[in-house]
């Protein structure tokens, strides 16, 4: 501890009132102002001065709990001192900075849970690259902006994974006001999707002579997997798995195969109009989870 610190910690510690403020904090952690001003002959405004220097002195810790401000005492400064918050037992002091460890980290887990998920929202929404304008995919920057945009909706979805824990059961099966899917419906589709459609037809355009790639019946697949029922977090990680397998077919893509013929759904078109379209999937879903995933959030903010 530098001369500065330590005189600001001897001139907190010289008044009889701050001392007091400490004793009180030492016993019972976590007191409002309203709280430490019993039994104290002075207004609030005095006593909130005298707080002030403590705060200064590193010797009080505040934290908010909605609109109640707390305060704790945090016993550390005065490790360099022989005063007699150190030289209480061991058990003592360890109890106080334990209660101020708790607290804080009580306070810090709305904010991290509020991070994870702003940071799910911002992978769902993540902007197309200009090269995926929804027109075929013919060019080595379209090629590389698809493969990005595929592998960032895998991203989502895993952070999607993590996040979702957090909330109640009832987000992921919430669906949206005006109809449409809940999360659990379209992380399942997509996990389907993929195993049944996208990811076999990668792969028969990689290795095929203009194949035949035939829909799939997502509404009709939804009907009758009964999505509604079943547990998300399999779909999550199976989709996830899966579109990292597709991921590695179209390592394999270049010019040459995006310009392959085939025909799709009863269609002629080539490999980057099924590579298109794989994309224009995954926009509209991620599109889609997001404004379910923010209305689910702040639903799930307001109550708290």
């Amino acid at each position: 501890m530098d001369e500065d610190a330590t005189d600001t910690l001897l001139r907190a510690l010289a008044d009889a009132t701050r001392r007091s403020l400490l004793d009180r904090l030492r016993d019972s952690p976590g007191l409002t102002l309203g709280a430490l001003a019993a039994g104290f002959p002075l207004t609030r405004q005095a006593l909130s001065k005298h707080l002030a220097v403590l705060e200064s002195a590193s010797l009080v810790v505040t934290l908010w709990r909605g609109r109640e401000k707390l305060h704790y005492l945090d016993p550390r400064p005065l490790q360099a001192l022989p005063a007699r918050w150190v030289t209480t037992t061991q058990r003592e002091r360890s109890a106080a900075l334990t209660a101020l460890q708790q607290a804080q980290a009580a306070h810090a887990q709305p904010a991290a849970a509020a991070g994870a998920q702003d940071a799910v929202l911002a992978a769902l929404q993540a902007p197309g690259e200009p090269a995926l304008d929804g027109t075929r995919i013919g060019s080595d920057a379209a090629l590389a902006a698809a493969r990005q945009f595929l592998a960032g909706t895998a991203d989502a979805v895993q952070r999607l994974l993590e996040a979702l824990g957090a909330l109640p059961a009832a987000a992921a099966t919430t669906r949206p006001a005006t109809g449409g899917f809940s999360l659990t419906e379209h992380l399942w589709h997509l996990a389907d999707i993929e195993q049944l459609g996208w990811s076999p037809r990668a792969e028969r355009l990689l290795h095929a002579h203009r194949p035949r790639l035939p829909g799939v019946d997502g509404d009709r697949l939804a009907a009758m997997q009964r999505y509604q029922e079943r547990p998300w977090r399999g779909a999550a990680r199976r989709f996830v798995a899966q579109r990292r397998r597709t991921l590695r077919t179209l390592a394999s893509f270049d010019t040459a195969v995006l310009a392959r013929p085939a025909v799709f759904a009863g269609q002629r078109c080539t490999a980057g109009d099924v590579l298109a379209a794989m994309v224009a999937h995954d926009r509209e879903h991620r599109d889609e989870m997001a404004r379910l995933w923010n209305t689910v959030t702040t639903t799930q903010g307001d109550r708290r």
